[in-house]
Parts: C-alpha cells; sequence; structure tokens
C-alpha cells in the first residue's frame, strides 16, 4: 500500500470511530437536556444502537471512495465545467 491510500484509509477510520463515539456519547449527553427534541433524539439514538457498526462500515467505504476521486473530479469535472463556461 501507498502513502496515500494509507492515509485515505486511516482518514476513514477516524471517521468511523467519530461517527461510533457520537452514537454512543450524544445520547448520554442530552439525558438532562431541557432541549424541546432532546427526548426524541434519545429515542432514535436508542433505537438504532444495533445500526452503529453497519453505519460505521458506510462511513468508511463512503469517505475512502470521496477521498480518492477527490483529484478526479478536481481535475476533470472542474476544468470540463470552466470548458462550458468559456464557449
Amino acid at each position: 500500500m501507498n502513502f496515500e491510500m494509507d492515509y485515505h484509509l486511516v482518514v476513514a477510520i477516524i471517521a468511523a470511530l467519530i461517527n461510533i463515539i457520537l452514537s454512543l456519547i450524544l445520547p448520554a449527553l442530552l439525558k438532562n437536556s431541557k432541549l424541546p427534541f432532546s427526548a426524541e433524539i434519545r429515542q432514535n439514538y436508542q433505537c438504532n444502537r444495533e445500526v452503529i457498526l453497519v453505519s460505521s462500515i458506510l462511513v468508511v467505504i463512503f469517505v475512502f471512495i470521496s477521498l480518492k476521486i477527490t483529484p478526479w473530479v478536481q481535475s476533470n469535472v472542474f476544468n470540463n465545467l470552466a470548458k462550458l463556461g468559456a464557449n
């Protein structure tokens, strides 16, 4: 594996870890909250606790793919849009 792929994979795994941490901590932080929608948020996170792993795997996949295609989008798509605007 080259450095760029390692970097993209590390960033994707960090994004998944943030997803897991927020999914576990956010309901606890809103436990005594007086916000009108905090009960709905807590209930939503508690009902969807089983899908945290699936959600995190999807985060890894989407972040990794996004980081991999960013150079292509910047070089091809934006250049083609600029050519269209020049005509």
